[in-house]
């Protein structure tokens, strides 16, 4: 799976870049030339997304790299380090965009009608966003990565980005007194943005202090346990992300009277119907126990009866 990932992740996100780098050029160019401050400003998040891109593009390649003696765990976290990356960039537009639109608010200046060159522009970028959202989403929640799923939610504000600067232009040229209206998407823009750059940047920083999984997660990962004949019951479950994958670790029980080999046997079973279940898990570390009573312990995800 994590060559699958590498592989596929590696080709969306590169024709997430192609499609990038056309429409941010398309956007400035138009932007500038028709007087669109909204357009311009699209076409600057779409520069955003480009280096996004190859930030995702080198997490990608990076979080794949085989163990080594300085990595003996791997170099997973490397996607969580890009989409960090990405994250932090979209926040640093989105201000520079605030002070932009509210500067030019506030300075009372006249605001030149765009034209509407720009709305078909704006109308182009957003049919081609949406449609590249819906293929990159399709394929993070297919394999599973975070940082293939921020990507496709950066298609995804773009395309929000594109809507809002064509009714924009739409406005201004249909009520010239609205004039000021390509200015307040800017605005508006910025913070939607910002506020989607906020999450995915929380969502890195938790990751990257080993903050513990969803507890519908660690339920589907536990419940091979029990179902595996021979296992007594276990405890202290638990799980933390690497990058766009997860390691497991937890204390079985298995009978008194097994013997060591029976005992790694049955923890062998286990761990391997974890990883065949479940690909985005990378590495089981199983400790075996009598079950003796003072090792059923009862800390949350035994899944024994209270």
């Amino acid at each position: 799976m994590s060559a699958d990932l590498q592989r596929k992740g590696t080709v969306t996100v590169a024709l997430s870049l192609t499609v990038n780098v056309f429409l941010a050029g398309l956007k400035l160019i138009v932007g500038f030339t028709c007087f669109s401050q909204a357009l311009v400003a699209d076409g600057i998040h779409s520069l955003v997304d480009i280096a996004g891109d190859i930030a995702a593009l080198i997490g990608l390649r990076l979080a794949h790299l085989p163990k080594d003696e300085d990595h003996p765990y791997g170099h997973h976290r490397f996607s969580t380090l890009a989409a960090l990356l990405i994250s932090s960039l979209v926040l640093l537009f989105c201000l520079g965009l605030a002070w932009q639109s509210l500067s030019g608010l506030v300075s009372g200046a006249a605001v030149r009608k765009p034209e509407l060159a720009a709305a078909w522009v704006a109308g182009a970028a957003l049919v081609i966003k949406e449609i590249f959202y819906q293929f990159a989403h399709r394929q993070a929640a297919r394999l599973g990565s975070r940082l293939l799923m921020a990507n496709a939610a950066d298609h995804r504000a773009d395309a929000i980005a594109s809507f809002l600067a064509l009714v924009a232009v739409v406005v201004a040229n249909v009520h010239p007194a609205w004039v000021a209206l390509d200015k307040v998407v800017g605005l508006v823009l910025a913070g939607w943005l910002g506020a989607e750059g906020v999450r995915l940047f929380k969502g890195a920083c938790l990751d990257l202090i080993d903050t513990a999984p969803e507890e519908a997660v660690l339920k589907d990962l536990s419940e091979h346990i029990l179902a595996t004949p021979g296992a007594k019951g276990f405890h202290a479950f638990r799980a933390r992300r690497l990058g766009d994958r997860f390691e497991v670790d937890f204390h079985l029980q298995v009978a008194e009277t097994a013997t060591v080999a029976e005992g790694h046997a049955l923890a062998g079973r286990i761990k391997a119907d974890i990883l065949r279940s479940h690909p985005e898990v990378i590495a089981v570390l199983v400790h075996v126990e009598p079950d003796h009573p003072e090792h059923l312990k009862r800390d949350g995800h035994h899944g024994l009866a209270e």
